[in-house]
């Protein structure tokens, strides 16, 4: 991949595309639709409100004027809340110190310029970031196929059943940002871009720090003019690297970008030692108090899941869980083979991440919200050239999103 230079950088940013106007309008009308279900959910009575200390000690910082009554206050639920706590009051003992810092900062910052309303600062930040996941996606992918199937890519993402996150006071579109973000730039060779991109994904979500690892394979390659590989030529790629790394890594001119490459690991080595030194514990310990998650090895987390499994009583969510972990895992092995080697690193290394979240008190720990970080995955169904197939993946997924934004909007948990 040739490095650009900034004034090519500044060109494309300048550069407006008829795709990115519609990427912003698919936001927008999933915006106006997810609001008339808030709306239908008022008039039926909803929503139900949420029996945790920390909803009564937040609800009075709403406002309720009729826009905000109607189109901001439906959203307020679950996750949510907590990240309002962490804008409004900072953080305390309790159970959001397991939520990372960088999205409840915004929110503060955008709240100033809202009045003080937060949860609207929340779901401003939200849609924006949603609509340049979009555009960011569109760009990778065109890049990498076509413009048909990146633009594929991006209806069947915001079909996916938990893409209604990427729209609500969640991390899942700020943290889907710097991720794409992350990967344009390291496409373009712009390293310490990348790496800062990483590091905010990290300030955002924890997993982030998978991102040195992708960032480092990516690096390697470039470095050593090593062409594009599949997973399933992973360990011959691996072997051609370390054999000419001595001769090429060293003298290349790109000494100072694997500076950039462990940015992921320092920003949350540097989150936990602050919480440490500030009273709060760390990240696992908050899991372990609050929600009774311990944390463990990947491989111990699935095998977990795996005792769970026939113990398990199901309700709705956990039977929607478990057909969408089927279907993701299917699609990673499938990516082996017909993903670049970067990309099935990134996936494999983000299940693993999760995998390590291994007693949660259900079946499956919000993996149906957290599969929405595995983007590469999407542009498998988009490179299906049967296109009733590929309508069908749409319709059944948006389907379900419909279900479960509806229950999301009524108080129910759903990730």
């Amino acid at each position: 991949v040739r490095k650009v230079t900034l004034v090519e950088m500044k060109t494309f940013l300048v550069k407006w595309k008829k795709e990115w106007t519609a990427c912003i309008l698919v936001v927008l009308i999933m915006r106006v639709f997810y609001a008339c279900i808030g709306i239908w959910v008022l008039y039926s009575g909803g929503p139900i409100p949420l029996n945790e200390p920390v909803y009564n000690v937040v609800k009075p910082y709403l406002q309720f004027d009729i826009f905000s009554k109607y189109l901001v206050n439906p959203w307020f639920g679950w996750d949510t809340i907590s990240y309002l706590k962490i804008a409004i009051m900072g953080y305390q003992n309790d159970a959001t110190v397991a939520f990372m810092p960088l999205y409840p900062l915004l929110i503060r910052l955008f709240a100033y310029f809202f009045g003080g309303n937060y949860l609207l600062a929340a779901l401003v930040i939200s849609t924006l970031c949603a609509s340049v996941t979009l555009i960011l996606m569109y760009e990778l992918f065109q890049e990498l196929y076509s413009e048909e199937i990146a633009w594929r890519a991006v209806l069947i993402f915001m079909s996916f059943p938990t893409a209604f996150f990427l729209l609500a006071g969640y991390t899942e579109s700020l943290f889907m940002t710097f991720v794409l973000a992350f990967w344009f730039l390291t496409q373009k060779q712009q390293w310490w871009w990348a790496g800062l991109c990483a590091g905010l994904a990290t300030l955002t979500r924890l997993q982030g720090v998978v991102l040195s690892a992708v960032m480092l394979w990516m690096l390697l390659r470039s470095v050593l003019g090593q062409p594009v590989f599949s997973a399933s030529g992973l360990p011959q790629q691996t072997f051609n690297l370390l054999k000419s790394f001595r001769q090429k890594a060293i003298h290349s001119g790109s000494k100072t970008a694997w500076l950039a490459v462990p940015i992921p690991i320092a920003v949350a080595t540097s989150y936990q030692v602050w919480l440490n030194a500030s009273g709060y514990g760390t990240i696992g310990d908050a899991l372990r108090k609050y929600w009774l998650i311990e944390t463990v090895p990947p491989w111990m987390g699935f095998a977990l899941f795996l005792q769970r499994l026939p113990a398990t009583r199901f309700r709705y969510m956990d039977w929607i869980d478990l057909a969408l972990l089927v279907i993701v895992l299917i699609a990673a092995v499938i990516g082996l083979r017909r993903l670049d080697s970067a990309f099935s690193i990134y996936v494999w290394l983000t299940l693993a991440v999760l995998w390590m979240r291994g007693t949660p008190p259900h079946l499956l720990a919000s993996y149906s919200r957290y599969f929405l970080a595995l983007f590469p995955l999407f542009v498998l169904a988009a490179l299906n050239p049967n296109r009733y197939k590929r309508l069908a993946i749409i319709v059944v997924f948006f389907f379900l999103q419909i279900l479960l934004v509806s229950i999301f909007l009524w108080g129910s948990w759903v990730a």
